[in-house]
């Protein structure tokens, strides 16, 4: 084949709306981490580009990876993923002992620029998908299945709850909730997990004094964000409702200038958008999460194999579950998290590691398995290998959990010649094809 086919055959199978949804939310975080940062670029550095400068410095970094794992075949990661889940172990246990303190968490090194609970979660959750992947229909089995799975979140949440990262923890643990059920875990082991997940994340509010002092700044705040005691939470209400529903204009707003919003071109950057793009700025983000959520199913749907159909759905979860969380601190919907917005919030280890994410997710695509039709057949789902097993409480997915042992689906060649045999076993004279 030569390399012009070869090309061709490449960017024929790429998902062209995925990527195109991917650059739309670049782009306009690349403004608005402009808009939102030259202030304290110039009141606290003496230049304005400081910010944006570093910001696009990872964003070549993150288009690099991207790139490249979107190239890369994804079965690559389950070769690979108990080495990188050993190797995610021993960065979270060492930022615990020998991590640099901001803002009065130790969740980073060199002084705030390399935060590994960021790669974290996209190591993790390949882990989980090779580990679901393997189990096949055992996974309801409590030996099996849910012990072991819980056991593995538990030493997770512990890890990130001492840096202290709770935000991070519940994203985690919620993403893997989802990923468990689409494996075909059985009701009461969902419920067992949401239970203990429940009692852990209140035992560790309850004695970490940085999680308890922003729960209780957030209920405070709860009845009258505008009048909060809690700077943040006042300051972002106070940017979303100066904003309106048009907005102050690009660059005009005041929530970004030095002691009004706290890092408003990261954390907050969604109430930024806010005041100076309005409701409109708002909705445009949330429809273009929308949409990413949508591509990233549909990309599960038509993976080829368990795996790849497993990781879809982690990644795609955990991105838009990371979104919600961002925008309901700026709604005054949960407490302040340090949570980032995907693909648009200031931050390299957040950028590169969302981007290499989104590779996975697009190499995923490019790997969909052949189906003789999109469109589903009357009473059935639109593809064979999806399907959701209400009436006998099974797998949710069919072959999620079988260990790879799901029937590959038949090219045409391979339907034609099955229809042959039998029509010639039945003393019929086969039709030719047309």
């Amino acid at each position: 084949m030569s390399v012009q086919t070869r090309f061709e055959t490449e960017a024929a199978t790429i998902d062209w709306g995925l990527l195109a949804i991917i650059v739309t939310l670049l782009v306009f975080g690349v403004v608005m981490v402009f808009s939102a940062s030259f202030a304290q670029g110039i009141y606290g550095y003496g230049n304005p580009y400081r910010f944006i400068i570093n910001q696009l410095l990872a964003l070549a970094v993150g288009l690099g990876a991207m790139v490249f794992t979107a190239r890369l075949p994804y079965t690559f990661w389950q070769r690979w993923s108990v080495p990188m889940m050993a190797l995610t172990l021993a960065l979270l246990i060492a930022v615990v002992a020998v991590g640099s303190e901001t803002f009065g968490a130790t969740r980073t090194f060199l002084n705030g620029r390399l935060q590994p609970s960021e790669p974290a979660k996209i190591a993790i959750v390949i882990y989980i998908s090779t580990w679901l992947a393997s189990k096949g229909s055992s996974i309801q089995d409590v030996k099996v299945g849910l012990a072991p799975f819980a056991v593995l979140l538990g030493i997770i949440t512990l890890l990130l709850a001492l840096q202290p990262d709770i935000s991070t923890a519940i994203l985690i643990v919620a993403t893997a909730f989802i990923m468990f059920f689409i494996a075909g875990a059985k009701l009461r082991q969902l419920v067992i997990i949401a239970v203990l997940g429940t009692i852990t994340f209140w035992v560790t509010i309850q004695y970490s004094p940085y999680a308890g002092r922003r729960i209780d700044a957030f209920l405070d705040s709860f009845n009258n964000p505008l009048q909060s005691e809690e700077w943040q939470v006042g300051q972002a209400a106070k940017a979303l409702f100066d904003g309106g529903i048009f907005g102050v204009g690009l660059g005009n707003g005041m929530a970004k200038l030095p002691g009004h919003l706290p890092v408003s071109w990261s954390d907050n950057i969604f109430a930024v958008i806010g005041e100076e793009l309005g409701l409109i700025g708002t909705l445009t983000v949330i429809v273009l999460f929308a949409l990413f959520a949508y591509r990233g199913l549909r990309t599960a749907l038509r993976a080829p194999d368990s795996f790849g159909m497993l990781l879809a759905t982690g990644i795609t979860a955990l991105f838009i579950l990371q979104a919600l969380l961002n925008i309901a601190v700026a709604v005054v919907l949960s407490p302040p998290t340090g949570v980032t917005l995907p693909f648009i919030s200031y931050g390299g280890s957040s950028l590169v590691s969302v981007l290499g994410g989104a590779g996975i997710l697009l190499s995923i695509s490019r790997a969909r398995a052949p189906a003789v039709s999109d469109k589903p057949k009357r009473g059935g789902p639109a593809n064979a290998r999806f399907d959701f097993g209400w009436r006998d409480r099974g797998a949710r997915v069919s072959g999620a959990g079988s260990g790879g042992s799901a029937k590959p689906e038949l090219s045409t060649e391979e339907r034609i010649g099955r229809t042959t045999k039998r029509a010639d076993s039945a003393g019929h004279q086969p039709q030719p094809s047309v």
